[in-house]
């Protein structure tokens, strides 16, 4: 089963497009004999609250199994580790997410944790990240999955995609979670020096 994320602010929902594009690349690789379902359509069918920030979570599989709208809780985030992510693929947004629950207990004297490959950063559990060096804004260009609101910021070009090598995280100075709640701007970044462990 798959799992879509969206994000309502005061009674809209943000960025159905890219929410949209990530349901048909889904189904375009795993139900190719099925129309993928519309998520504007679904959202104008539901009761969504009118205040607030509130997470739409949409459980599918040919068909939408599980919609419940919850409001939404930000969990602080001031230190992460690192940790290879060797066999894991999530490559598309399943809604099983025990992995991830799993590996933060392994590290309870962290926030969160920041997944590499190979030499590389991936992403943390709940965002794609983007590191600033020298005024520019860098993602990692081999991410452990496929976030919307990373793929709308290398649209809108600012963000660009790049390696991001472990060895040289030093020569970067702020890193900033990117998910659908998440503000990107530097007041929401956070000291690549002080917060890595």
């Amino acid at each position: 089963m798959f799992l879509e994320t969206i994000c309502i602010q005061d009674g809209v929902a943000q960025h159905l497009d890219f929410h949209q594009l990530r349901i048909d690349e889904t189904f375009e690789q795993f139900y190719p004999e099925w129309e993928a379902f519309d998520v504007v359509e679904l959202v104008n069918s539901l009761e969504i609250p009118s205040s607030g920030t509130h997470r739409l979570r949409i459980i599918y599989e040919e068909d939408p199994i599980q919609i419940e709208v919850i409001p939404y809780i930000e969990k602080e985030i001031k230190t992460f580790h690192l940790v290879e992510s060797g066999e894991i693929d999530y490559g598309f947004k399943w809604s099983d997410r025990e992995f991830f629950k799993q590996i933060l207990e392994l590290h309870p004297e962290v926030d969160e944790v920041i997944f590499t490959k190979d030499g590389k950063i991936q992403d943390c559990t709940i965002a794609n990240l983007a590191f600033l060096k020298d005024g520019i804004w860098y993602t990692p260009e081999d991410p452990l999955h496929w976030g919307t609101t990373r793929a709308r910021l290398i649209v809108e070009e600012k963000i660009e995609e790049a390696d991001i090598l472990v060895e040289e995280l030093g020569q970067y100075e702020r890193i900033c979670l990117i998910n659908v709640f998440r503000p990107f701007d530097l007041n929401h970044s956070l000291l690549v020096a002080d917060v890595i462990l």
